[in-house]
């Protein structure tokens, strides 16, 4: 009966550690799952606050896009309602002028668009790193980024040009006014 007792014994033992091993196993696999989606929530943060300037950039470039349109009404009706002033330098303003509006439409929509893009393609993309994941989204936010710089200096090398023809159009006006009188 002892010996009966003792084997028995034995095997609940041994169901027993089984048991545990696997119980640790699984609360190690646990523990390591809870670091890796501590980490992986940290980085989403990171790539939202990178969204979020992102945005401030675009809307920095909207108010920018509406201080532009803002400068230039004035300028239009100054030089339309002059009697003086040369049809063809107003027309090539206003080109110009015509041209850096839709270079900045098209940079903002594009912007936009590659922002939505970044974010299509970060929800759709099903692979097994996150990490690689958080990687592709930065580098993509990044180079936008860049882009838009790019874009701002052309953008100031522009308007300073079309500075130069207004200062060139005001001097022509101001010698026709004074030449008339």
């Amino acid at each position: 009966m002892i010996n009966k007792w003792t084997v028995e014994l034995g095997e609940q033992e041994r169901q027993f550690l089984n048991q545990a091993t696997q119980i640790n196993a699984w609360d190690n696999l646990l523990n390591s799952n809870v670091s890796k989606l501590t980490a992986l929530h940290n980085m989403v943060e990171e790539v939202k606050l990178e969204q979020a300037k992102i945005n401030c950039d675009l809307d920095f470039i909207l108010t920018q896009q509406k201080e532009l349109d803002a400068c230039l009404i004035p300028l239009e009706k100054e030089y339309t309602s002059s009697i003086y002033t040369n049809d063809v330098q107003r027309e090539k303003m206003y080109s110009m002028a015509e041209n850096i509006d839709s270079k900045l439409k098209r940079m903002s929509e594009d912007l936009k668009e590659t922002i939505d893009h970044i974010n299509e393609t970060s929800r759709s993309q099903e692979s097994i790193d996150p990490v690689l994941q958080i990687g592709r989204i930065l580098n993509a936010h990044m180079n936008s980024l860049q882009w838009v710089d790019e874009q701002c200096s052309k953008l100031q090398t522009e308007f300073e040009s079309v500075d130069k023809i207004h200062e060139n159009m005001k001097r022509e006006i101001d010698r026709q006014y004074s030449s008339y009188y």
